[in-house]
Order: structure tokens, then sequence, then C-alpha cells
């Protein structure tokens, strides 16, 4: 699991440098632990009420549709971040 989270990392750093001048954007989204049924079908019997809900995640969907694409392209994110500020 962890090989395929740092290759799809990697894929999308490439992706973003390759894709630059064609003005398409990359970004890599962790989105964290969440309270979904995918989750829960991962880990039967796995209590998993105290991770949040997707729909906590919006304000960070919001902010990023909010960016210049330049400014975000070939970054790695995490949504339930509560600062998303570029470095």
């Amino acid at each position: 699991y962890g090989a395929s989270k740092a290759a799809l990392d990697l894929l999308s750093l490439t992706l973003a440098g390759e894709l630059r001048e064609q003005q398409v954007a990359v970004v890599s989204v962790d989105p964290g632990d969440m309270r979904t049924q995918m989750h829960q079908d991962a880990f039967p019997g796995e209590d998993i009420d105290d991770r949040p809900l997707p729909e906590t995640t919006l304000p960070f969907w919001a902010w990023l549709l909010g960016q210049e694409p330049t400014a975000v392209s070939g970054q790695r994110l995490q949504a339930q971040s509560d600062v998303w500020a570029l470095p």
C-alpha cells in the first residue's frame, strides 16, 4: 500500500512537469482516513465512528478550486489539514 501511494505521488509530480507546457495541472491529494462504507468494508468489525465524514474535506476542495493551477501543480496536499499553504 505504501509503495503504491509513493508511486502515485511520483507519477503526479512527473506528469505535472511533463504537462506544464500544455497548461495541465496535476495534484496529488491525500483525503485522509474517513468514515465511509469503503473504509468499513476494508476493516470489518473496526469501529470507525471516530473518523471524520467525507464532507469535512469540503473546505479543502473549495480552496483547491480557487487556486491558480500553476501554484498547485506538482504538489501533494492533505485534504484534512487545517492549513493548505503551499511551500
